[in-house]
Protein backbone atom coordinates (compact mmCIF):
# COMPACT_ATOMS: atom_id res chain seq x y z
CA UNK A 1 0.00 0.00 0.00
CA UNK A 2 1.06 3.50 -1.06
CA UNK A 3 0.36 5.79 1.49
CA UNK A 4 0.28 8.80 -0.52
CA UNK A 5 -0.64 9.23 -4.86
CA UNK A 6 0.45 12.72 -5.99
CA UNK A 7 2.22 15.25 -4.78
CA UNK A 8 2.37 18.94 -6.22
CA UNK A 9 4.40 21.96 -5.27
CA UNK A 10 1.56 25.27 -4.81
CA UNK A 11 2.01 28.59 -3.90
CA UNK A 12 -0.53 29.85 -1.24
CA UNK A 13 -0.98 33.63 -0.56
CA UNK A 14 -2.65 35.40 1.84
CA UNK A 15 -2.51 39.21 1.04
CA UNK A 16 0.96 39.97 -0.43
CA UNK A 17 2.46 37.32 1.44
CA UNK A 18 3.18 33.91 -0.39
CA UNK A 19 3.73 30.65 0.85
CA UNK A 20 5.43 27.60 -1.10
CA UNK A 21 3.14 24.33 0.28
CA UNK A 22 3.85 21.22 -0.82
CA UNK A 23 0.32 18.70 -1.29
CA UNK A 24 -0.34 15.81 -1.12
CA UNK A 25 -3.37 14.09 -2.70
CA UNK A 26 -4.94 10.89 -1.61
CA UNK A 27 -4.23 7.68 0.75
CA UNK A 28 -5.23 4.54 -0.38
CA UNK A 29 -7.09 2.30 2.60
CA UNK A 30 -9.47 0.07 2.30
CA UNK A 31 -11.45 1.20 5.18
CA UNK A 32 -13.83 -1.77 5.65
CA UNK A 33 -11.10 -3.58 6.34
CA UNK A 34 -10.80 -2.06 9.63
CA UNK A 35 -14.67 -2.58 10.76
CA UNK A 36 -16.43 -5.24 12.05
CA UNK A 37 -20.22 -6.13 12.04
CA UNK A 38 -20.55 -2.86 9.93
CA UNK A 39 -24.06 -2.89 9.36
CA UNK A 40 -24.47 -3.75 13.37
CA UNK A 41 -23.01 -1.07 14.11
CA UNK A 42 -23.95 1.74 12.55
CA UNK A 43 -27.88 0.99 13.48
CA UNK A 44 -26.74 0.78 17.30
CA UNK A 45 -24.74 4.26 17.12
CA UNK A 46 -27.17 6.09 14.80
CA UNK A 47 -29.70 5.26 18.49
CA UNK A 48 -26.72 6.33 20.75
CA UNK A 49 -25.93 8.94 18.82
CA UNK A 50 -29.22 10.36 18.30
CA UNK A 51 -30.13 9.98 21.93
CA UNK A 52 -26.65 11.45 23.37
CA UNK A 53 -26.29 14.14 20.95
CA UNK A 54 -29.90 15.25 21.41
CA UNK A 55 -29.95 15.10 25.35
CA UNK A 56 -26.44 17.37 24.93
CA UNK A 57 -28.04 19.94 22.65
CA UNK A 58 -30.54 20.65 24.94
CA UNK A 59 -29.39 20.81 28.43
CA UNK A 60 -29.37 23.49 30.39
CA UNK A 61 -25.54 23.74 30.49
CA UNK A 62 -25.13 25.48 27.25
CA UNK A 63 -22.52 28.89 26.00
CA UNK A 64 -23.39 31.24 23.20
CA UNK A 65 -20.24 31.11 20.72
CA UNK A 66 -19.53 35.30 20.55
CA UNK A 67 -17.20 35.65 17.90
CA UNK A 68 -15.28 33.06 15.19
CA UNK A 69 -12.44 31.08 16.79
CA UNK A 70 -10.45 32.02 13.90
CA UNK A 71 -10.44 35.51 13.22
CA UNK A 72 -12.78 36.97 15.68
CA UNK A 73 -15.80 38.18 13.45
CA UNK A 74 -18.78 37.95 15.60
CA UNK A 75 -20.72 35.25 15.86
CA UNK A 76 -24.28 37.40 14.96
CA UNK A 77 -22.64 37.82 11.60
CA UNK A 78 -22.26 34.39 10.76
CA UNK A 79 -24.87 32.14 8.34
CA UNK A 80 -26.81 29.16 9.01
CA UNK A 81 -25.55 25.95 6.99
CA UNK A 82 -26.74 23.17 8.40
CA UNK A 83 -28.12 21.68 12.06
CA UNK A 84 -27.34 18.28 13.38
CA UNK A 85 -28.96 16.90 16.47
CA UNK A 86 -30.29 20.60 17.35
CA UNK A 87 -26.57 21.94 17.13
CA UNK A 88 -26.42 24.87 14.36
CA UNK A 89 -23.09 25.28 12.22
CA UNK A 90 -22.71 28.72 10.74
CA UNK A 91 -20.09 29.51 8.32
CA UNK A 92 -17.73 33.44 9.24
CA UNK A 93 -17.96 35.40 6.64
CA UNK A 94 -14.73 37.00 7.12
CA UNK A 95 -12.56 33.31 7.19
CA UNK A 96 -15.62 30.95 5.88
CA UNK A 97 -14.64 28.90 9.15
CA UNK A 98 -17.57 26.45 10.06
CA UNK A 99 -18.30 26.53 13.79
CA UNK A 100 -21.37 25.77 15.88
CA UNK A 101 -22.43 28.97 17.54
CA UNK A 102 -24.47 27.51 21.01
CA UNK A 103 -22.72 24.13 22.30
CA UNK A 104 -22.16 22.73 25.73
CA UNK A 105 -19.83 24.29 28.11
CA UNK A 106 -16.34 23.40 28.44
CA UNK A 107 -16.94 21.60 31.66
CA UNK A 108 -19.56 19.66 29.65
CA UNK A 109 -17.41 18.65 26.93
CA UNK A 110 -14.84 17.58 28.90
CA UNK A 111 -17.27 15.43 30.49
CA UNK A 112 -18.79 13.43 27.40
CA UNK A 113 -14.77 12.38 26.29
CA UNK A 114 -13.99 11.51 29.11
CA UNK A 115 -17.27 9.32 29.96
CA UNK A 116 -18.58 7.96 26.71
CA UNK A 117 -17.44 4.97 26.50
CA UNK A 118 -19.06 3.88 22.63
CA UNK A 119 -16.60 7.21 21.86
CA UNK A 120 -13.66 5.55 22.95
CA UNK A 121 -14.36 2.26 21.64
CA UNK A 122 -13.70 3.02 18.44
CA UNK A 123 -10.31 3.57 19.06
CA UNK A 124 -9.52 0.84 21.79
CA UNK A 125 -10.51 -2.12 19.77
CA UNK A 126 -7.72 -4.53 20.94
CA UNK A 127 -8.24 -7.46 17.97
CA UNK A 128 -7.85 -4.12 15.42
CA UNK A 129 -5.40 -2.51 16.90
CA UNK A 130 -2.61 -3.40 15.14
CA UNK A 131 -4.29 -3.39 11.71
CA UNK A 132 -5.51 0.28 12.98
CA UNK A 133 -1.71 0.87 13.72
CA UNK A 134 -0.31 -0.10 10.62
CA UNK A 135 -3.34 1.45 7.83
CA UNK A 136 -3.86 5.19 9.68
CA UNK A 137 -0.84 5.88 12.17
CA UNK A 138 2.19 4.11 10.24
CA UNK A 139 1.14 6.24 6.83
CA UNK A 140 0.88 9.06 9.05
CA UNK A 141 4.32 9.09 10.68
CA UNK A 142 5.62 8.41 6.64
CA UNK A 143 4.01 12.01 5.74
CA UNK A 144 5.09 13.52 8.94
CA UNK A 145 8.90 12.81 8.15
CA UNK A 146 9.18 12.80 4.81
CA UNK A 147 7.34 17.18 5.28
CA UNK A 148 9.65 17.48 7.91
CA UNK A 149 12.91 16.85 6.31
CA UNK A 150 11.89 18.42 3.46
CA UNK A 151 11.56 21.28 5.79
CA UNK A 152 14.53 20.84 7.74
CA UNK A 153 17.08 18.30 6.35
CA UNK A 154 16.95 16.05 9.09
CA UNK A 155 14.22 13.67 10.38
CA UNK A 156 12.79 14.53 14.26
CA UNK A 157 13.91 13.64 16.91
CA UNK A 158 11.40 14.12 19.26
CA UNK A 159 7.68 13.94 19.10
CA UNK A 160 4.72 15.44 20.94
CA UNK A 161 1.10 13.99 20.16
CA UNK A 162 -2.06 15.44 22.05
CA UNK A 163 -4.59 13.98 21.80
CA UNK A 164 -3.34 10.61 21.52
CA UNK A 165 -6.15 8.31 22.25
CA UNK A 166 -4.82 4.82 22.35
CA UNK A 167 -1.22 6.21 21.36
CA UNK A 168 -1.22 3.85 18.20
CA UNK A 169 0.90 6.80 16.72
CA UNK A 170 2.80 7.21 19.92
CA UNK A 171 3.90 3.52 19.38
CA UNK A 172 4.55 4.10 15.57
CA UNK A 173 6.76 6.83 16.36
CA UNK A 174 8.64 4.75 19.01
CA UNK A 175 8.77 1.53 16.73
CA UNK A 176 10.79 4.21 14.20
CA UNK A 177 13.17 5.03 16.92
CA UNK A 178 11.82 7.89 17.74
CA UNK A 179 11.37 9.73 21.15
CA UNK A 180 7.81 10.33 21.59
CA UNK A 181 5.15 11.31 24.28
CA UNK A 182 1.47 10.97 24.32
CA UNK A 183 -1.15 13.63 25.88
CA UNK A 184 -4.72 12.16 26.66
CA UNK A 185 -7.20 12.84 28.95
CA UNK A 186 -9.29 9.73 28.46
CA UNK A 187 -8.33 7.42 31.17
CA UNK A 188 -9.78 4.50 29.33
CA UNK A 189 -7.60 5.22 26.16
CA UNK A 190 -4.64 5.39 28.69
CA UNK A 191 -5.29 2.23 30.14
CA UNK A 192 -5.46 0.81 26.67
CA UNK A 193 -2.11 2.81 25.81
CA UNK A 194 -1.00 0.88 29.14
CA UNK A 195 -2.02 -2.73 28.41
CA UNK A 196 -1.26 -2.96 24.73
CA UNK A 197 1.74 -0.88 23.77
CA UNK A 198 3.27 -0.64 27.17
CA UNK A 199 3.35 3.38 26.67
CA UNK A 200 2.33 5.59 29.89
CA UNK A 201 0.42 8.77 28.66
CA UNK A 202 0.22 12.18 29.99
CA UNK A 203 -3.36 12.50 30.80
CA UNK A 204 -3.39 16.27 31.91
CA UNK A 205 -4.63 19.03 30.03
CA UNK A 206 -2.12 20.14 27.39
CA UNK A 207 -2.29 23.71 28.02
CA UNK A 208 -1.31 22.90 31.61
CA UNK A 209 2.14 21.45 30.98
CA UNK A 210 3.20 22.46 27.34
CA UNK A 211 6.48 23.91 28.61
CA UNK A 212 7.41 20.53 30.06
CA UNK A 213 7.61 19.10 26.62
CA UNK A 214 9.68 22.47 25.25
CA UNK A 215 11.99 21.55 22.88
CA UNK A 216 10.77 18.73 21.16
CA UNK A 217 10.82 19.12 17.17
CA UNK A 218 6.76 18.35 16.32
CA UNK A 219 4.23 18.72 18.16
CA UNK A 220 0.87 16.65 16.37
CA UNK A 221 -2.54 16.66 16.92
CA UNK A 222 -4.42 14.21 14.93
CA UNK A 223 -8.03 15.07 15.40
CA UNK A 224 -8.07 17.45 18.14
CA UNK A 225 -8.51 20.88 17.62
CA UNK A 226 -11.60 20.10 16.45
CA UNK A 227 -13.13 19.09 19.45
CA UNK A 228 -11.88 22.12 21.39
CA UNK A 229 -13.54 25.55 22.35
CA UNK A 230 -9.72 27.36 22.39
CA UNK A 231 -8.07 25.89 19.21
CA UNK A 232 -5.77 29.40 18.91
CA UNK A 233 -4.77 28.80 22.35
CA UNK A 234 -4.03 25.63 21.52
CA UNK A 235 -2.03 26.43 18.14
CA UNK A 236 -0.55 28.99 19.93
CA UNK A 237 1.06 26.91 22.53
CA UNK A 238 2.73 24.23 20.71
CA UNK A 239 4.32 26.50 18.57
CA UNK A 240 5.54 28.13 21.87
CA UNK A 241 6.90 24.01 22.35
CA UNK A 242 8.72 24.02 19.14
CA UNK A 243 10.02 27.44 19.77
CA UNK A 244 13.48 26.17 21.22
CA UNK A 245 14.23 23.37 19.00
CA UNK A 246 16.25 24.34 15.39
CA UNK A 247 13.60 22.82 12.90
CA UNK A 248 10.11 22.70 14.47
CA UNK A 249 6.63 21.70 13.07
CA UNK A 250 2.91 21.11 14.18
CA UNK A 251 0.51 19.37 12.61
CA UNK A 252 -2.80 18.89 12.70
CA UNK A 253 -5.48 16.46 10.85
CA UNK A 254 -8.58 18.66 10.48
CA UNK A 255 -12.49 18.44 8.96
CA UNK A 256 -13.35 20.13 5.71
CA UNK A 257 -16.46 21.52 5.90
CA UNK A 258 -15.93 22.04 1.22
CA UNK A 259 -16.36 18.13 1.07
CA UNK A 260 -18.17 15.16 -0.44
CA UNK A 261 -19.10 14.15 3.50
CA UNK A 262 -20.36 17.49 4.30
CA UNK A 263 -22.75 17.35 0.70
CA UNK A 264 -24.08 13.83 1.52
CA UNK A 265 -25.00 14.80 5.46
CA UNK A 266 -26.43 17.53 4.46
CA UNK A 267 -29.47 15.77 3.52
CA UNK A 268 -29.22 13.16 6.07
CA UNK A 269 -28.87 14.97 9.40
CA UNK A 270 -30.38 12.75 11.82
CA UNK A 271 -27.62 9.75 11.43
CA UNK A 272 -24.65 11.12 10.99
CA UNK A 273 -22.31 9.25 13.08
CA UNK A 274 -18.83 11.18 12.30
CA UNK A 275 -17.98 14.32 10.18
CA UNK A 276 -20.35 16.85 11.16
CA UNK A 277 -20.96 15.08 14.50
CA UNK A 278 -21.55 18.29 16.60
CA UNK A 279 -19.59 16.50 19.94
CA UNK A 280 -16.86 15.07 17.65
CA UNK A 281 -16.37 17.56 15.60
CA UNK A 282 -17.91 20.94 16.75
CA UNK A 283 -16.02 23.04 13.79
CA UNK A 284 -15.45 22.13 10.39
CA UNK A 285 -12.39 24.22 8.78
CA UNK A 286 -12.15 25.15 5.04
CA UNK A 287 -8.61 25.24 3.58
CA UNK A 288 -8.37 29.25 3.97
CA UNK A 289 -9.62 29.12 7.78
CA UNK A 290 -7.04 26.56 8.53
CA UNK A 291 -4.27 28.58 6.76
CA UNK A 292 -5.35 31.81 9.22
CA UNK A 293 -5.34 30.03 12.16
CA UNK A 294 -1.94 28.60 11.80
CA UNK A 295 -0.88 32.18 10.35
CA UNK A 296 -2.71 34.09 13.72
CA UNK A 297 -0.65 31.37 16.22
CA UNK A 298 2.91 32.33 14.21
CA UNK A 299 2.69 29.37 12.17
CA UNK A 300 3.22 29.43 8.25
CA UNK A 301 1.81 26.36 6.21
CA UNK A 302 4.21 23.94 4.81
CA UNK A 303 2.59 21.10 3.90
CA UNK A 304 -0.71 19.87 3.28
CA UNK A 305 -2.49 16.83 2.87
CA UNK A 306 -6.10 16.34 1.55
CA UNK A 307 -7.41 12.39 2.22
CA UNK A 308 -10.76 11.62 3.72
CA UNK A 309 -13.83 9.19 3.78
CA UNK A 310 -16.11 10.58 1.85
CA UNK A 311 -17.64 8.09 -0.80
CA UNK A 312 -18.21 5.49 2.61
CA UNK A 313 -19.74 8.48 4.47
CA UNK A 314 -21.85 9.16 1.00
CA UNK A 315 -22.71 4.75 0.86
CA UNK A 316 -23.67 4.75 4.10
CA UNK A 317 -26.21 7.40 4.04
CA UNK A 318 -27.74 6.10 1.00
CA UNK A 319 -27.82 2.44 2.42
CA UNK A 320 -29.29 4.50 5.94
CA UNK A 321 -32.17 5.91 3.29
CA UNK A 322 -32.82 2.39 1.55
CA UNK A 323 -32.48 0.27 4.14
CA UNK A 324 -29.68 -1.98 1.72
CA UNK A 325 -26.21 -1.84 2.74
CA UNK A 326 -24.78 -4.52 0.31
CA UNK A 327 -23.31 -2.14 -1.65
CA UNK A 328 -21.63 -0.35 1.25
CA UNK A 329 -20.36 -3.63 2.53
CA UNK A 330 -19.13 -5.42 -0.46
CA UNK A 331 -17.66 -2.71 -2.19
CA UNK A 332 -14.43 -1.77 -0.66
CA UNK A 333 -12.15 -2.27 -2.78
CA UNK A 334 -13.85 0.58 -5.46
CA UNK A 335 -14.60 3.06 -2.50
CA UNK A 336 -10.92 3.01 -2.38
CA UNK A 337 -10.21 4.32 -5.76
CA UNK A 338 -13.05 6.51 -6.33
CA UNK A 339 -11.76 8.25 -2.93
CA UNK A 340 -9.01 8.76 -4.64
CA UNK A 341 -10.71 10.54 -7.04
CA UNK A 342 -12.29 12.69 -4.46
CA UNK A 343 -8.83 13.67 -2.82
CA UNK A 344 -7.38 15.02 -5.82
CA UNK A 345 -10.47 16.60 -6.98
CA UNK A 346 -9.81 18.70 -3.24
CA UNK A 347 -13.17 17.61 -2.04
CA UNK A 348 -11.93 15.61 0.61
CA UNK A 349 -13.53 15.61 4.19
CA UNK A 350 -10.43 15.44 5.65
CA UNK A 351 -7.00 17.88 5.39
CA UNK A 352 -3.79 17.66 7.29
CA UNK A 353 -1.54 20.29 7.52
CA UNK A 354 1.61 20.81 8.67
CA UNK A 355 3.17 24.39 9.83
CA UNK A 356 6.86 26.15 10.82
CA UNK A 357 7.32 29.19 13.21
CA UNK A 358 7.11 32.05 10.95
CA UNK A 359 11.08 32.52 12.60
CA UNK A 360 11.85 29.39 10.48
CA UNK A 361 10.64 30.27 6.96
CA UNK A 362 13.95 30.22 5.80
CA UNK A 363 14.66 27.12 6.57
Amino acid sequence: MTPTQAQELETWCRGEENFSVRVTLGKKTDLLKLKKNIVENIKSQQDHYQATRGKLYSQSEMEDVPCCMVCGQASSDAVLKMEVYGARYCQCPACDHVYVVRRPTSSAISKFYLSDINYAATYTDREAAESRLQAIAVPWLDWLIKTYEEAHGRKPRKIVDVGSGAGHFVEACRRAGMEAHGIEISESSREFARQVWGIEQDGRDFLEVAENYSGADVVTFWGLLEHTVNPSEILAAANRVIQSSDAGMVVAKLPRWHSLSSAAQSVATNTILRHLDPMGHIMAFTDSSAAELYHRCGLRPAAAWYYGMDVYETLMQLCNRSGNYETLVKTGAEQVEIQQWVDEARFADGLVLAGVPHSQRDC
